[in-house]
This record gives C-alpha cells, sequence and structure tokens, in this order.
C-alpha cells in the first residue's frame, strides 16, 4: 500500500509503507510527486508537522489540475488570496490559534443504527494549552480551546500547522434520543486520504465563499453587534419566535396544558428518560396539570419524542 508525506515547502512524496513519526524526512525509494498531486487523491497522506496551510495552496499551484477538481469550493479566488503571502494579525493570548485541525465526526443513529457524515472532514482551529481556567469557553487549565476559522482572513491562517486529529468523536444521530448532538462513543481513524485533507480545508474556508464573499458576511455580523450594542437592533424573544411558529406537533399530543405555554412543555420533553414511561414523567414534572392525548401515554421518552416529530412533518 503506497502512502503519502506532505513536508514544507511543498513537497509531496510517496512510498511503499506507512511513516512513523520519526520517519518523515527523507528515505530511500521515494518519490517525489509534487506536481502531479492530482493523481494521488486516493492515498492515504502523512503530514508533516510543519506542514502549513501555505504549503498546502502551493501544492494547488504545483499540481494545477487540483484546482479544477475543487473549482466548486472558491479555489481560484482562495489561491489568488494566498498567493499574497501570510498576515499576522495581533490576537488575545487566549484566542490564539496554535495550529490547525482537521478531525472526523460520524453521527450514528442508534435507532437504526446508521452513521451519517462518514466522509468529511472538519477543521477548527486550536489554542494553546491553557494556563488557566477559562469559565466562558468551559475550559479549563491544561486544555485547549478549538476555534472556528470560517471568516477568518484566509491570509492569517496560511502560516499555521495543518494537522490531523485521528481520534474521532461519534455522536448520537437520533433526534428522538434523549442524547441527541452528544457524544456516545470514540473510535480512531487509522488513514486519511490527500483528497480528504484539501476537500476538509477547502470546506471550512469556502463555507461562505470567496474572500470577497466572506468579508460581506463578516460586515454584517460586525453590524448587528454594533446596533444590538447601541440598542438600535429590533429583537425578539425566544417564546416570540416560537409562538409565530406555532410549535407544530406539541399540540396534538396534549389534552391539557394546564395554563403553560407550548413552548415550556416542548422543551422539557428532551429531559425524559428514552426508556421512562413519558406521560408518568411529564404528570411529576408538571403537577398533572398537563396532560398527555390516551393514544400517547403507553410511549417512552424516545417514542414520545418520535411522534412529535412525525407530528410535525
Amino acid at each position: 500500500m503506497h502512502h503519502l508525506i506532505l513536508r514544507p515547502g511543498p513537497e509531496l512524496v510517496l512510498r511503499a509503507f506507512r511513516p512513523e513519526p520519526d520517519e518523515l524526512g527523507p528515505r530511500p525509494k521515494e518519490r517525489n510527486v509534487t506536481d502531479r498531486a492530482h493523481e494521488f487523491l486516493f492515498e492515504a497522506i502523512t503530514l508533516h508537522p510543519q506542514a502549513t496551510l501555505a504549503d498546502v495552496f502551493a501544492l494547488m499551484e504545483a499540481s494545477p489540475l487540483l484546482k479544477r477538481i475543487y473549482r466548486p469550493s472558491f479555489v481560484g479566488d482562495l489561491c489568488a488570496e494566498a498567493s499574497k503571502g501570510p498576515v499576522h494579525g495581533e490576537q488575545p493570548a487566549h484566542d490564539r490559534i496554535e495550529y490547525l485541525e482537521l478531525y472526523a465526526q460520524w453521527g450514528l443513529d442508534t435507532h437504526t443504527q446508521t452513521y451519517s457524515s462518514t466522509t468529511r472532514l472538519r477543521l477548527h482551529g486550536v489554542g494553546p494549552v491553557l494556563q488557566e481556567d477559562h469559565p466562558e469557553e468551559h475550559k479549563r487549565k491544561g486544555e485547549r480551546i478549538e476555534w472556528a476559522v470560517s471568516l477568518t482572513p484566509l491570509r492569517e491562517l496560511l502560516a499555521l500547522p495543518v494537522r490531523v486529529n485521528h481520534s474521532m468523536r461519534i455522536t448520537e444521530d437520533d433526534q428522538a434520543a434523549q442524547a441527541w448532538m452528544q457524544e456516545i462513543g470514540r473510535a480512531q481513524v487509522e488513514d486519511v486520504t490527500l483528497g480528504q485533507v484539501i476537500e476538509g480545508l477547502l470546506w471550512e474556508l469556502s463555507f461562505h465563499g470567496g474572500p470577497a464573499e466572506q468579508e460581506a458576511v463578516a460586515e454584517g455580523l460586525r453590524q448587528q453587534v454594533a446596533e444590538l450594542k447601541d440598542g438600535t437592533a429590533k429583537t425578539y424573544s425566544s417564546d416570540e419566535v416560537f409562538e409565530r411558529l406555532g410549535l407544530p406537533g406539541c399540540d396534538g399530543l396534549f389534552d391539557e396544558f394546564g395554563g403553560h405555554k407550548p413552548r415550556e412543555v416542548d422543551q422539557a420533553l428532551r429531559d425524559i428518560g428514552d426508556t421512562e414511561n413519558a406521560a408518568d414523567w411529564i404528570a411529576r414534572k408538571f403537577e398533572g396539570r398537563v396532560v398527555v392525548k390516551p393514544e400517547f401515554r403507553h410511549l417512552n421518552g424516545r417514542e414520545f419524542r418520535r411522534a412529535r416529530q412525525d407530528l410535525r412533518r
């Protein structure tokens, strides 16, 4: 089985074996394939610890067919911006990004035993090891903060190393489960391919479009923040929003709300245990004032939430 290594430069080499961490330097019988990287998109790759985002964009310049393959991801605009070289902005100590990290996160619907999001790598920036607790980010001393980078100007990211985290999170993908979107397991990803690395980077970096489109989105967000600060923004409470939506599906489950707002009852449903009888739990929670329709009183928490989803469709 062939294996790629991306070194700074960039230099993309092909070997006949998977390298160990101390075997990323030049070795006999390796081939330099930098100028034809497009031929090896499905080969597993190891990133040298010092390989940066700039090296990935330089690889696309060295192997121009890559630009045609990834054209839907605004690669032309991003490459043009990357060609201007990195810039370094001023960042507070706790906001500083130490490296960019590609990682896998799969969803598992434990009801249907179906996995989702199994091909695309995700991207975030990783900060330095914290020297003190950071309550705002729910991080403790010794941990790191992960930062979204989709609206960060590309040139501020170019000098950062790109790394792959081979520890994969598995999250609950069944919306009816109490643990929906929460981590329910871990697995180890043995290999990622060159194609996955490039696609994962470009997907996040072009999520809002090319550099011009990203700046327009960022300016819109800055304007909204300014309006909130000076009190000129029109705001709505969550209750107002959900009242307008009518919480479809919730009314169909209950005979009585007992003076409680449907929004309040709907929010509480997530706390019912998956195997606990939903009607009994609701009776205890709302002291008998909220009454479930007879046809739903036999359902457990997971089944009850699924019935709500079915009524919303």
